[in-house]
């Protein structure tokens, strides 16, 4: 990307109409032929996805998620990691997402875009796109995690690769879990190993600080989670 001044998530987001007004002004003014060249593939690359994409059956897939998602009668409080608001704006978002020609993450059987833990939500971004649950990505591809979630506290981010070997990746190589608020995008990317087999990746939440160490028996399979900490994650298999 020496010749570009824009990854291809931004160019995405601009194409979905996403993309922050400085930014946009930005890519108007300051790209380069090779951003240009990337941007016009990828519109082709959508024009060709949306050919095979039923959005009403999409509309309806959320629609009976929000179904499962709705709070139970009679309680003060919703007992669900999301509200069933977030979803009835999520199958809005859905239709222009795909009106806009950006590819739409694809579904798991049925299940939701990507695996859930009580109060935090892995996302996984390649430089071309969302990745979701057991995607195959090859060596050298650059991710960036995202913890979605609700409520501000304290996360960590850790992989276990085809080798069992552990790594903390956010925040890199440290001892305890690092505060999170409203930006949920965690700065920084990493690129993936020559290690072959599927590598698992682990967000770990809590609202109060705690040392990593506490929950990579949970990780690892060999125990259970500290209370109050909750893990969502993602496999990739990578070949």
């Amino acid at each position: 990307m020496a010749d570009r001044r824009f990854t291809d998530l931004e160019l995405e987001r601009s194409l979905a109409g996403d993309l922050s007004p400085a930014r946009s002004a930005a890519l108007a003014a300051e790209a380069t032929e090779a951003d240009k060249a990337r941007l016009a593939e990828l519109e082709r690359d959508q024009a060709e996805y949306l050919r095979g994409v039923d959005v009403d059956a999409e509309v309806r897939r959320i629609e009976q998620r929000a179904e499962r998602y709705k709070p139970e009668p009679r309680r003060g409080w919703l007992r669900w990691f999301l509200p069933l608001g977030t979803l009835v704006a999520a199958a809005a978002a859905l239709v222009l997402f795909l009106q806009s020609k950006k590819p739409a993450p694809r579904p798991d059987d049925g299940d939701d875009f990507r695996t859930k833990g009580d109060d935090v939500s892995l996302v996984i971004h390649s430089e071309a796109h969302q990745l979701a649950n057991g995607d195959t990505v090859t060596p050298g591809t650059k991710i960036r995690f995202e913890a979605q979630g609700g409520k501000p506290g304290f996360i960590a981010i850790v992989g276990v690769d085809g080798a069992h070997s552990t790594t903390v990746y956010y925040p890199y190589g440290a001892r305890e879990a690092t505060a999170i608020g409203k930006e949920r995008l965690l700065p920084g990317a990493i690129q993936l190993d020559a290690t072959p087999g599927d590598e698992t990746f682990f967000a770990l939440f809590s609202t109060k600080p705690f040392p990593i160490d506490a929950v990579l028996p949970a990780v690892t399979g060999a125990g259970t989670l500290p209370p109050g900490i909750a893990m969502s994650r993602v496999v990739l298999h990578k070949k």
